[in-house]
């Protein structure tokens, strides 16, 4: 069968489906009302949280004191990382908030979140009652992933890594749609944004590519080439002509065995063999997204196992991502045949970009382990735990409860999301801890600290007394609430 008759009769299966549910619209209405539920909780979370201290009060600083061609022009020359866009857009943000700096940010973080899941949704091409059902698991699974979490809990001005995972999935409905010049021309401008704010925004062209060879049609070859060209030249800029290089091995602390270790450390036991620091970090990065152990590089879990004291919520972590893990690799295995026989549907696509994507960011992330870094991979892993559920549902649909195969299916689809339904629960704890530090962080340093240098800079000493007005006055939750044992012990630690 040819490519064009393969999609042709992908179409057409497609058509009939519609024709005999009758009911697409209804089940479409239904997943993007489910998805922007849950992401409006967490944006209610992330609104009631003070911006923070640490990586946000120095940026807003030089953002006052800097010029937008500034900024921009200065990333060109820093040693490790290249951001112009990232600074770009925290500059833009940063004058139209005309001094309400609070909710110009707040604003924007929430705004991503929503962005953020109806992109997610409209990658499922929901035309099933199946598929609108599994909607509610996958953004569940989305937003209680670990890797997902720093992304919401972390107060920055603007999360760039959040930037990053919107231009990924952007750049993916691209290229699932259908062929159209200006799809190539945004193609190439997410690339350009996404890998000039953060280095894993590399992954716009993993997805392109990847979906290109998956048989999507979205985006041309001719802008693939482009974009290949465009990569080549970012490399050459950054490693020949520019200072920029990649972050030294000694940068920051990073996560290695059961513990973080410093970069004295890290330059004591790895300075004279980085390769097998790397490989680590590569590693623990894959296996983070399909197992969430290790975590940023350690092994909670197992250090728990070992040390006797297990954290309830390390183990929920592992269940979950485990079995999401298993949940794919068994809708793979039901899928193989006709993947072998050429036939591919958008939802075994899906499967077979998470792939890419995981493999791609896990060597995007060699420098050193952190959640923030294989989140895109951990949002593709619930795009294919999206479509292996739909999957499920639907053959638990056509399935007799008499056979002990479907009891089975259902009794572990259903043990699967009351683990993911924990973690999502989990989340909002942890967005709620999180306020309760930065409000802390705020009333510990006081409105006339010295601690940013700002004696003389009258701008600044008003917009630090300013949020710290802000801050301190905003309602966060008690001691009583955050010390609880119990929700320490099963929510868990990002």
């Amino acid at each position: 069968m040819t490519r064009a008759s393969q999609d042709l009769d992908t179409e057409g299966h497609t058509a009939a489906r519609h024709e005999a549910t009758g009911n697409w619209f209804r089940w479409r209405v239904f997943a993007y009302a489910a998805a922007a539920t849950a992401a409006c909780s967490v944006g209610y979370f992330i609104v009631r949280s003070p911006l923070q201290i640490g990586d946000c009060l120095d940026n807003m600083l030089d953002l006052q004191r800097d010029t937008l061609a500034a900024l921009f022009t200065n990333q060109f020359h820093q040693r490790g990382y290249m951001r112009p866009m990232l600074w770009a857009a925290l500059k833009v943000a940063f004058e139209a908030s005309n001094g309400h700096y609070f909710w110009m940010y707040k604003t924007i973080h929430v705004l991503q979140v929503l962005a953020l899941v109806v992109l997610f949704v409209r990658l499922l091409r929901v035309d099933t009652m199946a598929r609108a059902l599994a909607v509610p698991f996958g953004v569940v699974v989305l937003f209680g992933n670990h890797t997902f979490a720093p992304i919401v809990i972390e107060a920055f001005p603007i999360n760039h890594f959040l930037t990053v995972m919107l231009c990924c999935l952007a750049a993916a409905n691209l290229a699932f749609a259908r062929p159209a010049l200006w799809r190539d021309i945004a193609a190439v401008l997410l690339f350009a944004i996404a890998v000039l704010t953060v280095e894993t925004g590399l992954l716009v062209w993993v997805i392109v590519a990847a979906a290109w060879l998956g048989g999507c049609r979205g985006v041309s070859r001719r802008t693939i080439l482009l974009m290949s060209a465009a990569l080549l030249a970012y490399f050459v800029l950054r490693f020949g002509l520019l200072p920029a290089g990649a972050p030294q091995l000694v940068e920051r602390s990073s996560g290695f065995g059961f513990r973080i270790l410093e970069p004295d450390e890290m330059a004591a036991r790895f300075g004279h063999r980085p390769l097998v620091f790397y490989a680590y970090n590569v590693i623990s990065h894959v296996l983070s997204v399909l197992f969430a152990e290790p975590k940023a590089g350690v092994w909670y879990l197992t250090r728990g196992l070992v040390s006797g004291d297990v954290s309830p919520a390390a183990v929920i972590g592992v269940l979950g991502s485990t079995g999401s893990t298993v949940l794919i690799a068994g809708y793979a295995l039901a899928r193989a045949r006709d993947w072998r026989h050429g036939l591919a549907n958008d939802h075994d696509r899906l499967v077979l970009l998470f792939v890419a994507v995981l493999a791609g960011n896990a060597v995007i992330g060699f420098p050193y382990t952190k959640n923030h870094i294989i989140a895109p991979a951990g949002v593709f892993h619930a795009l294919a735990a999206t479509a292996a559920m739909a999957y499920a549902l639907g053959y638990l649909a056509r399935s007799s409860f008499a056979r002990p195969a479907a009891v089975v299916l259902m009794l572990a689809l259903i043990s699967l999301n009351c683990v993911s339904v924990v973690r999502y629960a989990g989340l909002h704890y942890r967005i709620r801890e999180a306020a309760w530090k930065n409000q802390n962080d705020w009333a510990h340093q006081g409105p006339t600290t010295t601690r940013w240098n700002v004696p003389e800079d009258p701008m600044g000493q008003r917009m630090i007394r300013q949020l710290y007005d802000e801050s301190v006055a905003m309602r966060v939750p008690g001691t009583f609430f955050l010390n609880s044992r119990l929700l320490d012990r099963f929510f868990e630690e990002f």
